[in-house]
C-alpha cells in the first residue's frame, strides 16, 4: 500500500511540478527585454490590443508599404462599412476558435486538443476603425523597415493556395466584421496565441518579452 500511495502522490506531483516550472518561465522570459530599441519617431503606427486573455495586431488597412486590401477585401466584412481604416490579426488553434465562441462553449476535447497542438490553426481578422484611446490597446511607431518586417511575419502566418492566396474560411466569423482564415502553425502551450503576438514584434525589432506565452507578458512593454 506504501508503494501505491508513493506511486499516486508521484503521479500527482509530476504535472504539478510542470505546471509550476512552466509559469515561472513565463514569469522570468516575458520579462527579459529582446531588441532594446528606442521607438521610431515617425512611421507606421500599429496596435497591439487585449481581452485579458488574448492579444491581437491592429494595423492600417492601406499604407505606402502594405496593402492588406488586397489579400482582405472590404467585401470579406459586410458589416464594416468602408470607414473600417484598419485590420486585426489574431492566431490560434482552429477548432478553441470556431468551437469556443463563449467560455460556456469549452469542451474538455477542444482544450485538450489545443493544448497538445494537434490541430490546424487559423487566423482571426476583424476589419474595424482606428483603436486610439482605448484601454484596452497599447500603441507602438514603426518606421518602414520595422513594419515591412512586422508585415512579412503576418503574412507568413496565412496558409496560401498554389496561386498564393490567402484561404478564408466562408461563414466562420462571428458577425459581419470578422472572418476566420487558414493559418500556418500548430497552438501549444509553447506556441501560443500570444507568443504569436511576441514573435511578430521581435521580428520587427520592438522591445518585447523573450518568451511572451501569456496576454500580460506582451501588454507590459505596451502600455
Amino acid at each position: 500500500m506504501r508503494i501505491v500511495r508513493n506511486g499516486v502522490l508521484l503521479v500527482l506531483a509530476v504535472p504539478a511540478l510542470a505546471a509550476g516550472a512552466y509559469l515561472l518561465a513565463a514569469a522570468v522570459l516575458s520579462r527579459l527585454a529582446v531588441n532594446d530599441q528606442p521607438a521610431a519617431r515617425e512611421g507606421v503606427e500599429v496596435f497591439v490590443c487585449s481581452n485579458g486573455i488574448h492579444t491581437d495586431l491592429v494595423l492600417p488597412a492601406v499604407t505606402e508599404a502594405v496593402d492588406w486590401t488586397i489579400d482582405l477585401p472590404g467585401g470579406n466584412f459586410p458589416g464594416a462599412g468602408p470607414e473600417a481604416s484598419h485590420r486585426s490579426f489574431g492566431w490560434g488553434d482552429r477548432a478553441f476558435y470556431l468551437e469556443t465562441r463563449q467560455w460556456s462553449d469549452l469542451r474538455p476535447a477542444t482544450a485538450l486538443s489545443a493544448l497538445f497542438g494537434r490541430g490546424p490553426s487559423v487566423m482571426h481578422v476583424y476589419a474595424l476603425h482606428r483603436p486610439a484611446g482605448s484601454p484596452d490597446c497599447g500603441v507602438l511607431v514603426l518606421d518602414e523597415g520595422q513594419y515591412g518586417a512586422l508585415a512579412a511575419f503576418v503574412r507568413r502566418s496565412f496558409r496560401r493556395d498554389g496561386a498564393g492566396k490567402v484561404m478564408p474560411l466562408p461563414g466562420s466569423g462571428y458577425g459581419t466584421t470578422d472572418l476566420f482564415y487558414e493559418a500556418v502553425g500548430h497552438y501549444s502551450p509553447v506556441e501560443t496565441c500570444n507568443e504569436w503576438t511576441g514573435k511578430a514584434l521581435r521580428a520587427a525589432g520592438v522591445t518585447v518579452g523573450a518568451w511572451t506565452p501569456f496576454e500580460g507578458g506582451v501588454m507590459r512593454w505596451l502600455r
